[in-house]
């Protein structure tokens, strides 16, 4: 085998590598929450972060929720965050939570979650101080399997 040989070989055998490393990634859980939603740009929200992650702490429950955070300090937001469940369609739990707040808003909960694919619903809405609403989106985190 000539030199130029073994390093064309060696050469293909780590882009090979790289490719497959790269394909077998987590596709649904991560640790973190999920904040690139592939939405059309937001006029008030400038932020939003959320999901079920599939690590437990030490009791087995999972941690779940979103946050948001809107521009403007003096504008109000409301988050509603429910889990939700995959059974051939999306059906919410009967986690849900509230938060409002002068430019945020967040909910992180800890609760047990049977197998199955769980992801979360968040609904924001941002107000004026003067109570008009200015923006209003229902989102929808990546799916993760328990």
């Amino acid at each position: 085998m000539t030199k130029k040989t073994t390093f064309r070989s060696i050469s293909f055998l780590l882009i090979c590598i790289l490719m497959f490393s790269n394909m077998c990634a987590p596709v649904f859980a991560s640790d973190e929450w999920q904040t690139d939603f592939k939405l059309p740009k937001w006029t008030y929200i400038v932020y939003v972060g959320g999901g079920v992650l599939q690590t437990t702490d030490s009791k087995g429950r999972h941690r779940v929720g979103g946050d948001v955070l809107v521009s403007g300090g003096d504008n109000i937001v409301n988050l509603e965050a429910t889990v939700q469940r995959y059974n051939g369609g999306w059906y919410n739990t009967s986690y849900k939570w509230s938060a409002s707040g002068k430019g945020d808003a967040g909910v992180s909960e800890y609760v047990y979650l049977n197998t199955g694919t769980y992801r979360m619903r968040l609904v924001i809405e941002v107000y004026s101080p003067s109570g008009v609403l200015l923006e209003e989106e229902t989102l929808y985190t990546g799916e993760t399997i328990i």
